[in-house]
């Protein structure tokens, strides 16, 4: 409690790892909605917002990894679980390499921590590791997008390995259109994107030994199901 102005102020802190993830939730469920609508092959307005709200679970979820092992880094694991839970000893040694391990790319965070603390660490060559992965190279694609011919963004490795993952395009686009943005882009992926960050975090905290900060909103995390070719 801090005083200001002569009034008690409550200093709070807030984690948007869950509302990340639970707002990627939302635009995947959206997406999936809009795609059942007779009108969403006509109107261009419904196509929009399926778009918008696919782009929006893929990017949330991945902004979901970025705020998770920062937080894991400044406040120490088991920060979700209140003061008694946090480990004091594991965040007085994190901190100081906060802002050398903040340099790395997001999933080398996860895994350097786990190293530091003398835990398991990720398979890289096999999910949940290999998924997190393509869904923070996706998102990157989409941030720093640049239009392209379409057979020059076909050609994109990130774009083969979601062409791997074989999900079925949205109901209203034709089978000859580009795979991105157009086929590419589905409630499927977004479904995906969603549980691919689920996994990644409760991975992580199963390698730490410490209850996962989203299991207390795992019942918002549902989506439906990829459909697949």
């Amino acid at each position: 409690m801090a005083m200001l102005s002569g009034r008690a102020t409550a200093r709070t802190r807030y984690s948007f790892t869950a509302q990340f993830l639970r707002g990627s939730a939302i635009f995947a469920r959206r997406a999936h909605e809009i795609e059942t609508r007779t009108d969403a092959s006509t109107s261009e307005e419904l196509q929009a917002d399926h778009l918008a709200c696919v782009v929006g679970a893929i990017t949330q979820a991945a902004a979901a990894l970025e705020a998770e092992i920062s937080e894991v880094l400044t406040h120490g694991p088991g920060h979700h679980l209140g003061s008694n839970g946090i480990n004091a000893a594991a965040r007085d040694f994190l901190l100081p390499l906060a802002e050398t391990v903040d340099r790395e790319p997001c999933l080398q965070r996860y895994d350097l921590v786990l190293h530091l603390l003398q835990k398991p660490v990720f398979d890289r060559g096999a999910n949940p590791f290999q998924n997190a992965d393509l869904l923070t190279r996706l998102r990157n694609e989409l941030i720093h997008y640049k239009s392209r011919w379409g057979d020059q963004m076909d050609v994109t490795k990130v774009f083969s390995r979601l062409e791997q993952l074989k999900f079925d395009k949205p109901a209203f686009i034709s089978r000859n259109m580009n795979f991105f943005p157009h086929r590419c882009l589905s409630p499927s992926l977004a479904s995906w994107s969603v549980t691919t960050g689920v996994k990644f975090i409760n991975a992580f905290y199963k390698n730490l030994a410490i209850a996962s900060p989203l299991d207390a909103h795992a019942k918002y995390l549902n989506v439906p199901p990829p459909r697949v070719l």
